[in-house]
């Protein structure tokens, strides 16, 4: 049997493309920062672009028509395209980049980081060309690397705006659902990200959060971690539920997106003017340092909430982490006046409890919390991210999170996994046998011929069933392919994410 032996050379094109695509998220994430920035501080100095919201709306869905991308591309698709390992455009950089903008420019409540999420996927398959990366291993079987590649981007830009390579790694194999084709390769997203990084940090123009005074570890603060994490599963299950709805519901009325974007436009303008919202538009990052020192607990959570669920839930292009982040750094302030703590402390639990429960990534919350707020706080983090996992329905805001889509891989194999009466244990077919109990199989296959020799069963009935038991192992072995095979299969027939879809006379 020939020997599955490592690739060098592929290696090091993968140690290479690492590297390179660290080098061009950060560029990427720098050059993203510095123009949305630019047009959300053009709208804090004139307030009454907001007026324009409709218009700079519209516009960036005329951007999406010229680049002959879909309307409906938003963060969820694009993570649907990584999940499924299918190719992003490279037209989707430019596309989300000037979308952004005109969408911050009319004072949208959308934000740059989960378009950096996209920029990274698009450039992760347009970076991976030249190096023609295949399998490490020689003997594995050879297929396309797009959902690698693009996870690979995805986590050098995020963590070159938040200067947390653990929290982007994480996020992004969370976000894959850790899908074996992506995660064997988790070291070199890994390098990537802390490239990326490392490159961003001295031009100190990402989201560079204040840290907060942490309280020694007692069991008073571990009751308040529970309740903001409560609080923030409640709130951030209804969050996401209403920006799917909205979106879903807006399509299933009338499938024009310039139509909705215009009324959208009008909605979100009129608010903000009319009750003077103006400070909630855009993506909130000031909204969060303001929370952070301890500012006065209020509704405005509530406020920012409701202007990106409008915005996000009438397809305005932009992102949705960072709004997302704004609205639970506003929540867990108002949460002081229930716990009693601080409001800057309250607001670092909320921010990384209110992800958790909006994006259904766990562990990247974690680490994101503590590479941003410091580790000292990384016991308030756990149980509050923890809370907020458990409690929290699992659809977020880019689908099913990953103890859903494992729950659904074991109810189809229990579908397809035949047993014989009184829990013995046997393959009917070569892809089909599954333990129902926690002895070991060969023991119940003994126990069975030991029956049949009982009954007088003839000895061809006892070979058949030794013969059985002495390929039993090897079967085992086989659940591992076929349990790949399932979540393929899951992955298009539980997909939630709408097809695309165009005006008519698009391209």
């Amino acid at each position: 049997m020939a020997q599955n032996t490592i690739d060098v050379g592929q290696m090091v094109r993968h140690v290479l493309f690492a590297l390179v695509m660290g080098a061009v998220g950060a560029g990427a994430s720098i050059t993203l920062c510095i123009c949305v920035d630019f047009s959300l501080n053009l709208f804090y100095a004139q307030p009454w672009l907001a007026i324009a919201l409709p218009a700079t709306g519209a516009l960036s869905l005329v951007l999406y028509h010229a680049l002959d991308l879909d309307y409906d591309l938003t963060t969820h698709k694009v993570i649907h395209y990584l999940r499924s390992n299918q190719e992003i455009s490279p037209k989707l950089t430019p596309g989300i980049l000037f979308g952004t903008c005109l969408s911050v420019l009319g004072g949208a409540s959308v934000g740059k980081e989960a378009g950096a999420l996209q920029m990274g996927a698009s450039l992760g398959n347009l970076v991976a060309r030249p190096f023609h990366l295949s399998q490490v291993l020689k003997l594995e079987k050879k297929h396309d690397l797009f959902g690698y590649t693009a996870a690979t981007g995805m986590a050098a830009t995020f963590s070159a705006l938040f200067f947390s390579p653990l929290g982007a790694t994480f996020l992004v194999l969370e976000l894959c659902r850790y899908r074996r084709d992506i995660t064997r390769h988790a070291l070199t997203i890994l390098l990537a990200s802390f490239v990326g990084c490392a490159i961003a940090y001295p031009f100190h123009i990402g989201d560079i959060l204040p840290t907060v005074a942490i309280p020694a570890l007692g069991w008073t603060y571990v009751g308040k971690s529970l309740i903001v994490g409560v609080m923030c599963a409640l709130i951030g299950a209804v969050y996401a539920f209403c920006i799917d709805w909205l979106q879903r519901h807006t399509i299933a009325i009338k499938r024009n997106y310039y139509l909705w974007v215009v009324v959208g436009g009008a909605i979100i303008a009129a608010l903000m003017l009319g009750f003077g919202w103006t400070n909630y538009g855009g993506a909130g990052a000031p909204l969060i340092k303001i929370s952070l020192e301890n500012q006065e607990p209020s509704w405005g959570f509530a406020i920012k909430g409701l202007l990106t669920i409008l915005a996000l839930g009438l397809w305005f292009r932009g992102g949705e982490i960072m709004p997302t982040l704004t609205t639970g750094a506003l929540l867990g302030a108002a949460c002081c006046v229930m716990t009693g703590t601080d409001a800057g402390f309250s607001s670092a639990l909320g921010i990384m409890a209110f992800f958790t429960a909006v994006i259904r990534a766990p562990l990247a919350s974690f680490f994101m919390g503590c590479e941003i707020f410091g580790w000292a706080m990384a016991p308030y983090f756990a149980i509050a991210v923890i809370v907020a996992y458990s409690i929290g329905g699992d659809m977020g805001i880019y689908g099913l999170g990953v103890s859903a889509s494992i729950e659904r891989v074991g109810a189809h194999l229990q579908q397809r996994l035949g047993e014989l009466p009184g829990g013995i244990i046997v393959a009917h077919a070569p892809e089909t046998f599954q333990p129902l109990e926690e002895r070991h199989p060969l023991e119940d296959l003994t126990s069975e011929v030991r029956e049949n020799d009982h009954d007088q069963q003839s000895m061809a009935q006892a070979k058949e069933a030794l013969d059985a038991a002495s390929s039993l192992e090897r079967r085992f072995y086989r659940i591992h392919e076929g349990l790949r095979a399932v979540e393929e299969a899951l992955e298009e027939s539980d997909n939630t994410t709408p097809p695309a879809t165009k005006l008519p006379g698009a391209k």
